[in-house]
Order: C-alpha cells, then sequence, then structure tokens
C-alpha cells in the first residue's frame, strides 16, 4: 500500500505508439552520448579497448539519453495536456484522441538526473584529493577548489576529509538548513541548490564559446564598419554581394543572431528573476522557453569546444564530468519549463517519490534554479 501511494499504479509503459516512440528515442541518444565518448577513447586507445572502456562509454550515453528525455518528455506531456492540439480544425476535421503516457516517462529520466548531480561533486572532490597535482585542473573550478581548498595541507587524509566536509557543508547542509529553519519546500530547494554548481560551470564555457564564436565571425566580415551601412547606400551591392551567402552575408546573419543571443540572455535573466515576485512573464511564455534551449545549447556548445576541444578526453573522470554538466542541463530544463508552465505537469508529479508533488504549487521559487 505505502509503494502504491508514492509510485505510479501504472507500469505499462509500451502501452502505445507514443510510448513506444518515446523508447526508441531513448535508445537513439543513448547510442548518440556513447558514440560521443566513445570516438575520444577509441582514438587514445587504439586496439586495446577493454571492457572497463565499454561501460564508461554506455555509462555516459545513459546519462547523456536521461538528460535529453527529461526534456523529450516534458514535450511529450506538454502537447498531451494542450487541448487546443486535439481539437477539430479544417485541417483535420476528426483528431485523434491524446494518448495515455506512463508518468515513468519523465519521472525516470528526472530521478536518475537528480541522484547523478546530487553524488558526483562527492567523486569529483575525491578525485582531486587523491590526484597529482598535474590532474586536479579538469576546469578552473577545480583547480581553484584543489589549491585552496582541498589540497592546500598536501596531506592525503587530511585532503580526503576536506574533499568530505566541503561536500557535506556545501552541497547537503545548505538545503537542509533552508528547509529545517526556514521552511522552505524541501525538494524545490534541494533541486535549485544542486544545479548551481553545474551551470556555473556550464555558464562560464558558455560564455568563452559565445566570445570566441563572435570574435571569429568578426573576423570573417571586411570592413566592418562600412559594410554595416552599405545597405542604406547601395541597394545593388548589396543584393550582389548576399549571392555570396557563405562567406559574405552568411557571417552577417551569425553576427546579428549572436548579439540577438547576448541581450536576450540579459532579458532572460532580469524577467527570470522578477517573475518570483510578480508571478507573470513581460514576454511570451513560448517564445522564452523556446530561448531557454537555445541558451543552455550555446553552453553545451562552449563546453565541448572551449573545454572538451583542448585535448583528448579519456579517462574515466572526465567521462563522469561531462554527463554531471548534462544530467545538469536536463534538470536546468525542467526548471524552466515549471515556472512557465506547471500546470502540465500536476498530474505527472502527483505519483512521485521525495515530495516532487510539492515543486506544482511552489513554482515560484524555481525562478531562481532556472536564471
Amino acid at each position: 500500500m505505502l509503494f502504491r501511494e508514492y509510485f505510479p499504479t501504472d507500469f505499462d509503459i509500451f502501452k502505445n505508439g507514443t510510448s513506444i516512440t518515446l523508447f526508441l528515442l531513448f535508445l537513439l541518444f543513448l547510442f548518440l552520448g556513447f558514440f560521443i565518448i566513445y570516438k575520444q577513447v577509441a582514438l587514445v586507445k587504439k586496439g586495446e579497448f577493454t571492457i572497463f572502456d565499454l561501460i564508461q562509454c554506455v555509462f555516459y550515453g545513459v546519462i547523456f539519453s536521461m538528460s535529453v528525455m527529461v526534456v523529450l518528455g516534458m514535450a511529450f506531456i506538454f502537447a498531451v495536456n494542450t487541448p487546443s492540439f486535439w481539437e477539430p480544425s479544417e485541417l483535420n476535421p476528426n483528431p485523434a484522441s491524446p494518448p495515455d503516457i506512463s508518468p515513468l516517462w519523465l519521472m525516470t529520466p528526472v530521478l536518475v538526473c537528480l541522484a547523478y548531480i546530487s553524488f558526483y561533486p562527492l567523486v569529483d572532490f575525491l578525485y582531486i584529493a587523491l590526484s597529482e597535482e598535474s590532474d586536479e585542473g579538469l576546469t578552473p573550478f577545480h583547480k581553484f577548489l584543489g589549491e585552496n581548498i582541498i589540497n592546500r595541507w598536501n596531506n592525503k587524509s587530511l585532503s580526503i576529509i576536506s574533499a568530505i566536509g566541503f561536500y557535506l557543508l556545501v552541497f547537503i547542509a545548505p538545503p537542509l538548513m533552508f528547509y529545517f529553519f526556514l521552511g522552505f519546500p524541501f525538494i524545490t530547494i534541494y533541486v535549485t541548490w544542486m544545479i548551481a554548481y553545474p551551470l556555473m560551470i556550464l555558464t562560464f564555457y558558455g560564455a568563452k564559446g559565445w566570445i570566441a564564436g563572435f570574435y571569429n565571425v568578426v573576423l570573417h566580415i571586411e570592413d566592418l564598419k562600412r559594410s554595416i551601412f552599405i545597405g542604406f547606400e547601395d541597394g545593388e551591392r548589396t543584393l550582389e554581394e548576399a549571392k555570396d551567402f557563405p562567406n559574405i552575408t552568411g557571417p552577417r546573419i551569425l553576427m546579428g543572431l549572436m548579439l540577438f543571443v547576448y541581450v536576450w540572455a540579459w532579458i532572460s535573466m532580469m524577467q527570470t528573476l522578477a517573475f518570483y515576485f510578480t508571478g507573470s512573464m513581460a514576454i511570451s511564455t513560448y517564445s522564452y522557453a523556446g530561448m531557454v534551449f537555445v541558451t543552455l545549447l550555446m553552453g553545451i556548445v562552449g563546453y565541448f569546444t572551449r573545454f572538451w576541444g583542448r585535448k583528448i578526453k579519456y579517462r574515466t573522470i572526465d567521462t563522469m564530468f561531462a554527463a554531471y554538466l548534462m544530467a545538469a542541463v536536463g534538470i536546468n530544463v525542467l526548471a524552466n519549463f515549471l515556472i512557465v508552465n506547471p500546470e502540465k505537469l500536476a498530474d505527472t508529479f502527483n505519483y512521485t517519490v521525495i515530495g516532487f508533488h510539492e515543486l506544482i504549487p511552489n513554482f515560484l521559487l524555481f525562478a531562481f534554479a532556472a536564471v
């Protein structure tokens, strides 16, 4: 009886074509994630690819796919719970009934991603404590933690104690304090706190990726000051140059898009913070939700180009760290979705464990996680 109270009573996850489609998508992205790491490991190991290397690649593939399934699960549930998608229209006078999707298609990837981002930092800090000085710096964040907090005593035993203590003090204690002393809903403040650290890393690499990309685009625009006004001065020349799209028109369009994303990132941050106090979005929620994916995509691209692309990553800790960032992206997309469409997930989260049902009435608190 207790089991049924906290878990879905419907475990038939393959009851219709939509469910099978979700399963096939899960397998597709699992293979994609596997292939991303496999290329890195196989390039270094060449003919010495071991069972452990295979497990490492599959592990990243599973976390990568689970992160994507958080997004896809929300997208499918959003479509099912939007009546206008299933109403008769001129183009479709006899629409089909909305399919029934098991809550497990969203709950499972959310719980997997949340569990992983909860425990990985401890593994990460222990690795810093046990590694050589030359291996500490996965990122500037790791290097700072290793030099100033975890390994400051140059003693492995003390470093391990420091790593565990730092994890408990920074990652576990604050959510508990917010819950017991300030009365915040535990799951809401816990999720918000757990994604703060990985999103700082993603934002850092996203900014570096944007700067590098924008600089590269500007370099491909000949005589930038002159070309900005050419459309106002010589229409025929503008049309003639527009024919050479990849070399002339393309960089100009890309520069405009990148400037738009930069400005929108600031608008998004300010309106998301204001959302906590006002309870409404100043800009269309559909355009807002769409830009969330664009901004997060830039962060991932920045991570792979500015960090992952610097040298071949084949160590287990590199793979686990990449999976950590991907899992955080999935949870962050969930937070962004909840602040614009909380009612769409109400029925799904009524079946979840560890108080996930508290997310819906307290969705305003996710404004800070969505920033």
